[in-house]
């Protein structure tokens, strides 16, 4: 290469990079203004003073510690000098597998509005899972609200009434939220829900989530929010992947509404690291500053027939595009149109050959699967020699970027040699090909996942107008030599899939990450013009990029070490059989150095024989020395024939120190059961039947249970007590609580009917 095609290649790469680093730093959540006017602005600076509090331990429903925290809420509601309201009742569930039951207390507090005609919704759950306190998930959503009502009631009150709604139960399954649309007696009045969550510790709170026909409140969320970070890719996927927040119960309500939440820092979620130390101060701050500015300006708007039809988002710089999805199929068919032009004259002028284009497809996709093969083998090595002991119950792993920088680096490297063996490819047909594949998914896309869209649509419109003004003015030869135009092909590419390709492996765990590949390929293969420039550097660059990668890897290797400061899963529980006089260590993974002490055998078990939990898990049991610890009064109300069926009454009594009560009766004879007043037919699938109750009410709950036959039939009662202060005080740094039922004592009770 001469000097100038040298510096060529050095300005084009920087530039890419330069634009992949500013495309990265929008969506970097803001850091605390401390000169702000806090009368005026959120401060994260307080909200953390709520989160002390709020966070200051486990707090899962049911438990004191969630009383504690409730108590917390309607206290410093009242100092602000508002009337927030309990809404108390039992939750009941009936699921394929089992009943899921709960004591509720959902707290509400309105702020009167101008106009009576309207209102919105504001919600965070402030319960905890056992296995953390939930600085992030969700008291950072929970204290983002507190703070934004400060803010709010400082000012003069707003046009529409807005519904703060603190939910309990979501950890235990969506538990308030339903009680609220089912119950509440405020939720007719509500014409738009703000939801905010939070799936790790750190990152920015994004816009992921929007109900059906969202056109409007995305355009209106794009004038409001002070630092968007959105993607209607986000949204789509959400909704085909398994995952729920107590927006998905007000969706299924057909309520309209958004969804607030950030993501980074998975390793911190569901575990006692899901503290105030660890928390991003600037991920409460984005979350409280997006939750303001939806405060103030969906409560100025008219909130009647805001439903429209469907749109594309996404970011650019910090400023969220939107078109409703009626522009989809025209957008694609013109794409569809430019693309099949574009060829015919490149092939016309001898551009390009269709042999070439075969040719140039064939190299896209020997290079898509090389690379997922090479990369999935490469994980599959990494795991099983040392990041596995790193990976968290959650499916979170330490040093997950390096694995994906890894593969990002071994995917470009494979791409460059083998597209160097396709010597009789040019860049023309190699653009051409990727264009073609990219239709082909857009065509997809949009058939399928419409939000998705624009990824592929922008770029290849962009790039596809490039190159026919190219061949419009003739210039087919200079387009490789001409800087600047290569630097306009990488430009929208680039700004569109990086933050995305972050987001995504933010979201996504590090064993999927390879097949995100395909996408990271596709866009070489895009941008192969500007990317041949590093390729003319020499033979060395990819076998640089794989000596980095094998450099990034080692490093993994090193820091594979379990300490206080990375802490790895572990899982021990103690039950205790009332009526056999025994007692068990039980743990849900293979033993570790710690936990060994107390599980002494190889002894195997599965979680249903052992409690009257429906569980199907492996588990390791030890003997242990029996303790006194008594469940909560089970009392017989009556029983009695009815139809020929038995029915049994019973009450629930006491146990404030009980998070959970189980249920199971075998057999097949379970017909239906009223928990409070909640009835249920029970299928006949359900052999065995189980019923899980979080916490119980201070008044006592009733049951009432019909059974096929007037036969004797034997009940197998569990309740659950967090935590055993052995198992917490002698549990090494190194290791952390983790998996159902850790550091729970649980004491099993059989009685006949």
């Amino acid at each position: 290469m001469t000097d100038n095609q040298i510096i060529k290649a050095i300005t084009i790469i920087s530039f890419i990079f330069l634009i992949a680093f500013i495309s990265l730093h929008t969506i970097v959540p803001p850091s605390p203004d401390k000169k702000a006017d806090i009368s005026e602005n959120f401060s994260a600076d307080r909200a953390v003073q709520h989160l002390n509090h709020i966070a200051k331990t486990a707090h899962p429903s049911g438990s004191i510690e969630n009383e504690k925290v409730r108590n917390y809420l309607v206290e410093q509601l009242k100092l602000m000098g508002l009337k927030p309201e309990i809404e108390h009742s039992n939750h009941a569930s009936l699921y394929p597998k089992m009943l899921t039951g709960g004591d509720m207390y959902n707290v509400i507090v309105k702020l009167e509005g101008t106009s009576s005609d309207h209102a919105m919704m504001m919600s965070a759950h402030y319960d905890s899972v056992q296995q953390g306190p939930g600085a992030s998930d969700d008291g950072s959503g929970v204290a983002a609200l507190l703070e934004t009502i400060r803010v709010l009631i400082s000012a003069p009150p707003l046009k529409n009434d807005i519904y703060f709604v603190f939910t309990d139960g979501e950890e235990q399954g969506l538990m308030g939220a339903k009680e609220f649309w089912t119950k509440s007696k405020h939720k007719q009045k509500i014409d738009l829900i703000i939801n905010f969550e939070a799936r790790g510790t750190s990152g920015p709170s994004i816009m992921f989530q929007t109900s059906d026909h969202n056109g409007w409140m995305v355009k209106e969320f794009a004038k409001a929010a002070p630092n968007p970070v959105t993607s209607s890719l986000l949204g789509n996927l959400f909704e085909i992947m398994p995952n729920d927040s107590d927006l998905t119960v007000s969706n299924e309500n057909k309520i309209p509404g958004l969804n607030f939440a950030y993501g980074d820092g998975w390793t911190g979620y569901h575990t006692p690291r899901d503290d105030v130390k660890h928390l991003d101060i600037r991920s409460l701050e984005h979350q409280g500053r997006n939750a303001l500015a939806m405060a103030r300006h969906f409560g100025q708007l008219e909130l009647n027939d805001i439903k429209k039809e469907n749109a594309v988002y996404f970011n650019f710089f910090g400023v969220v595009i939107s078109y409703s999805y009626y522009w989809v199929y025209p957008l694609t068919g013109l794409i569809v149109l430019v693309f099949a032009m574009v060829t015919i004259i490149a092939v016309k002028n001898k551009r390009a050959s269709y042999k070439g284009l075969g040719f140039s497809l064939l190299a896209i996709l020997f290079a898509v699967i090389s690379s997922i093969i090479a990369t999935v083998m490469i994980w599959m090595g990494v795991n099983a020699l040392w990041a596995e002991k790193m990976t968290l119950f959650s499916g979170a792993i330490y040093d997950s970027s390096y694995y994906q920088w890894a593969f990002l680096l071994l995917t470009a490297s494979i791409c460059f040699l083998i597209w160097r063996k396709f010597r009789s490819v040019n860049e023309w047909e190699m653009t051409l090909s990727a264009i073609f594949l990219g239709v082909i998914v857009l065509i997809l896309l949009t058939q399928f996942l419409p939000g998705a869209s624009y990824l592929f649509a922008w770029p290849l419109l962009v790039s596809l107008l490039i190159l026919g003004w190219v061949i419009w003015k003739n210039k087919l030869d200079t387009i490789s030599a001409n800087t600047w135009m290569l630097s306009l092909i990488s430009f929208l590419p680039i700004i569109l899939f990086v933050p995305l390709l972050k987001l995504l492996f933010t979201f996504f765990p590090v064993s999927l990450v390879p097949y995100l590949m395909l996408l990271f390929v596709w866009l070489l293969a895009l941008l192969f013009m500007p990317c041949k420039q590093l390729f003319q550097l020499g033979q060395w660059v990819p076998y640089t990029l794989i000596g980095i990668a094998v450099v990034i890897l080692s490093i993994s290797f090193f820091r594979a070490n379990p300490s206080a400061d990375r802490p790895i899963d572990s899982n021990l529980f103690y039950v205790v059989d009332q009526d056999k006089k025994q007692a068990q260590w039980v743990t849900t993974q293979p033993p570790d150095d710690w936990t060994k002490k107390y599980i002494t055998s190889t002894n195997t078990s599965n979680i249903k024989a052992i409690l009257p939990f429906n569980y199907d898990k492996q588990a390791w049991v030890g003997t242990a020395p029996v303790r006194n610890y008594q469940i909560p009064q089970i009392k017989l109300v009556k029983t009695g024939i009815k139809q020929g069926n038995k029915m049994i009454h019973f009450r629930f009594t006491g146990g404030t120190d009980v998070q959970n009560m189980y249920l199971s009766i075998p057999g097949g004879r379970v017909q239906k059961i009223k928990v409070d007043e909640e009835s249920f037919t029970i299928p006949k699938s359900m052999e065995t039947f189980y019923y899980k109750q979080a916490g119980i009410p201070k008044q006592g709950l009733d049951v009432i249970v019909e059974v096929k036959g007037d036969q004797p039939i034997e009940f197998t009662f569990g309740s659950e007590q967090h935590p055993d202060p052995e198992i917490r005080s002698k549990r090494p740094s190194h290791l952390i609580t983790s998996g159902l039922f850790d550091e729970s004592i649980v004491v099993i009770k059989r009685i006949t009917y």
